[in-house]
């Protein structure tokens, strides 16, 4: 792996750049080479490199109207200062003949912020090419993405900033997204609730997935097939403890927005009785605002407060219970092989932007024992929700690969060779 922090490079080499004799910098004076990086081979065998180039100082207005594109041969000269109303220009290009050299990221680094302090790091390692920019001053952020170089993919991206309170605490906001996996998170920091009452502290949120799949499986091949790697694992223990990983599991896919689906397995199954409760069911919570964009101090607003539903699991019977809504939930079953799990079709009342599925397990049929979810939910607290992430078909997509649905990943990114895969602001 080779570490690349751009603004420490720049100031270790001192001089301005100079004119280099390499293709990519012919005619572009002020133009070098700073380094060439080995980004290992692509599926053909064929070797990768990246070159980073160091084009001297611009303007940021002239800079600003290049961004995302290689830099043209005015404007630029080999000193400047910010304080002039300048930045530093450089750009990531990977170089794999006979193909042309594509350019992956131009910059121009005017600090990032009033501190003056932001950087671009840059990470090159097999077949991944990894982007870090800090900046900011009081409130301090970052962006990282990766992208991998054959086929030119986004792998992962998160957003972060933090900002330090007058006691000194550091908080922090962000996000993650992993687009090979369909899997991700919001990060809140604790609000300073002036309610008095104690604070919630960070809230992680996991994002559930809304992904595109195809029309025969959510017509009728969503019965016969697993939820596979698309969907979102329980995570999170809300009651009891799981001795057995396979005394009980749970999945959570949306396939639309407004159709859920959702797979439970478990050994034994329990009901129908005169108490819902007792039985083997689903929860299913839907709250009307996001959940990260809810503070979580004092008792949520009437317009705030989720909904909840029952779903027995061994006939389909729906059962209002928290806010005892009226939509109706259009709900069907499919026995998984061998009597080991459900498949279940919800049809969701629309519209929605936080949600969370539990599984209550009851092998006595006398209480709830054990109950799985795709968050931690807390009763009737919408900020505890799940976050919706809808991915995009150019992102990735799910097909049943060897009977359980899979990832499949978006088509490679296509763009000219004088154009930067990964866009910055």
């Amino acid at each position: 792996m080779n570490v690349t922090p751009a603004v420490l490079l720049l100031c270790l080499l001192g001089a301005p750049p100079a004119s280099s004799s390499d293709p990519l910098c012919a005619k572009r004076e002020p133009c070098r080479v700073v380094e060439t990086l080995d980004a290992g081979k692509d599926a053909r065998g064929q070797a990768l490199q990246v070159k980073h180039l160091n084009l001297g100082w611009v303007g940021i207005d002239t800079a600003g109207q290049s961004l995302g594109r290689k830099f043209g041969p005015g404007g630029r000269k080999a000193t400047g200062s910010r304080a002039e109303g300048e930045c530093e220009a450089s750009e990531w290009w990977l170089v794999a003949p006979p193909r042309p050299a594509q350019l992956l990221l131009s910059v121009c680094n005017d600090g990032y912020g009033a501190a003056g302090v932001g950087e671009d790091t840059v990470t090159v390692s097999d077949n991944q090419f990894t982007h870090e920019r800090t900046g900011g001053s009081r409130e301090k952020w970052s962006t990282t993405r990766t992208l991998r170089l054959s086929p030119l993919q986004l792998m992962n991206e998160s957003q972060r900033t933090s900002s330090a309170s007058a006691s000194g605490e550091v908080k922090e906001d962000g996000d993650f997204w992993d687009f090979d996996g369909l899997r991700g998170e919001v990060i809140r920091a604790a609000p300073d609730c002036e309610s008095g009452e104690s604070s919630p502290g960070e809230r992680t949120l996991p994002y559930l997935p809304q992904v595109q799949v195809e029309r025969g499986f959510l017509q009728e091949g969503w019965k016969q097939a697993g939820l596979g790697t698309c969907a979102l694992e329980s995570g999170h223990f809300l009651l009891g403890n799981q001795d057995d990983p396979k005394d009980a599991a749970l999945k959570a896919l949306l396939v639309a927005s407004d159709t859920l689906l959702v797979e439970v397995r478990d050994d034994k199954w329990t009901g129908p009785s005169a108490k819902w409760l007792n039985d083997d069911h689903l929860e299913l919570w839907l709250a009307p605002h996001a959940p990260e964009d809810l503070t979580g101090c004092g008792k949520p607003a009437k317009e705030q407060l989720p909904v909840q539903w029952g779903i027995r699991l061994v006939d389909g019977k729906v059962f209002p219970a928290f806010g005892s809504p009226k939509q109706p939930l259009g709900v069907e079953r499919a026995e998984l092989p061998g009597k080991k799990g459900y498949q279940v079709k919800v049809k969701l009342p629309m519209p929605f932007k936080g949600i969370s599925v539990v599984y209550s397990d009851s092998d006595s049929g006398k209480k709830q024992e054990l109950m799985l979810a795709t968050s931690l939910v807390k009763f009737g607290r919408p900020e505890t929700l799940n976050s919706v992430r809808v991915v995009h078909p150019q992102e990735a997509t799910c097909a049943v690969k060897q009977g359980e649905l899979a990832v499949v990943p978006g088509p490679a990114r296509k763009v000219e060779p004088d154009v930067a895969v990964l866009r910055v602001d």
